[in-house]
């Protein structure tokens, strides 16, 4: 540990990553065709959520090694879970709450709904989880926006592991935590792969998290790995990140690695690289913040937890009107952004100014 980043910084190009992975998240569940474009990058809506993943990781790994670098070696485990508790908790449950009264809502209007998935358990729904519904059912629960939750359980029980583990071991023990989660996580994925159960669980994604720590670690840490990339030219960065983008719309598209495990492996290793381009104060990849993405990256948690239900309801619309699959998303995809901006400035932000008070 030769030099040490003891001040906390805004990393502004991850808005715009976190919009990018929506964006593969909210293609794969529109009714984008075939024989369109667009359906190269829908077809695998799960890596988005895999760097969603990697980012966390970085993001509270980060978060927690400042605080003990400047605590010397303490965390207040209190406060850091009241952020992510007001961070997350209150429009999940303000979904949740939608969620169960959507089927009353339907039969007022006559409106049908699909039959397909399990009748939610709201036990598991409101105890953060329902990836164990899921993975006990092998389906996806039948009322949106329950059918994306999964993946904030998985978070959850991340924050709540990651910060007992942060709060017990010592600084010098971090990289041992890194790469024993993602040996762990592998070992995991096979027994898992043996029995036929889905890997919906942290057991077999704590990996993401961990190469998502890793360049946090290098950041916090090793200053003089970072003055090397640094004197990397910025144009091999952004050609990595292209490289990143076509790698992810091959693995999506063609059977040329057919081992998830292979597969979460080496997208870990390419998120993490490219988290690493973006570190440093000279020749980052970096987004713009005055680009599309990194002002609608904002917003990312709203777009994520809202857009399966424009989604479906501009589908059921579609089908009575008889409109195009391009006016179906498009709309979906307004509505979508229009009500997430609303709940983050009416709603959302109002949790998180007590959030920036802790």
């Amino acid at each position: 540990m030769n030099f040490i980043q003891k001040d906390r910084v805004h990393f502004h190009t991850f808005d715009s990553l976190r919009f990018l992975s929506f964006l593969l998240v909210f293609l794969h569940h529109s009714p984008v065709p075939k024989d369109n474009f667009l359906h190269y990058f829908a077809k695998e809506g799960g890596i988005g959520v895999s760097f969603f993943f990697v980012l966390s990781g970085f993001l509270i790994t980060y978060i927690l090694m400042v605080e003990k670098v400047n605590t010397h070696g303490k965390i207040d485990l209190k406060k850091f879970f009241l952020r992510r508790i007001l961070r997350i908790w209150p429009l999940y449950y303000a979904m949740v709450l939608f969620a169960m009264f959507t089927p009353f809502i339907l039969d007022f209007f006559h409106i049908s709904y699909s039959n397909e998935g399990y009748p939610p358990n709201w036990f598991f729904t409101l105890t953060f989880l329902e990836n164990y519904m899921q993975m006990w059912t092998g389906t996806f629960p039948n009322v949106s926006p329950l059918n994306v939750i999964w993946s904030l359980c998985i978070e959850e029980h991340f924050y709540i592991f990651w910060g007992l583990a942060f709060y017990w071991i010592s600084l010098k023990n971090i990289p041992k935590l890194l790469l024993g989660c993602i040996v762990f996580s592998f070992v995991m994925q096979t027994v898992y792969q043996h029995y036929g159960i889905i890997t919906l669980d942290l057991f077999t994604n704590i990996h993401y998290f961990a190469f998502g720590g890793i360049p946090a670690y290098i950041f916090v840490f090793r200053k003089d790995i970072i003055k090397k990339l640094e004197l990397i030219p910025a144009v091999y960065k952004y050609l990595y990140a292209l490289s990143v983008l076509a790698i992810i719309i091959l693995l999506a598209n063609t059977g040329i690695i057919s081992d998830p495990k292979v597969i979460s492996l080496l997208l870990s290793i390419l998120f993490s690289g490219l988290i690493l381009s973006t570190l440093g104060t000279k020749n980052v990849f970096k987004i713009s913040d005055k680009t599309i993405p990194a002002k609608l990256g904002k917003y990312t948690y709203g777009l994520y937890l809202l857009h399966p239900v424009f989604i479906m309801l501009f589908v059921k619309m579609g089908n009575y009107f008889e409109w195009s699959w391009f006016v179906i998303v498009l709309l979906s995809f307004m509505a979508t952004v229009i009500f997430s901006f609303l709940s983050y400035h009416l709603f959302e932000k109002q949790f998180l100014k007590l959030k920036s008070k802790l």
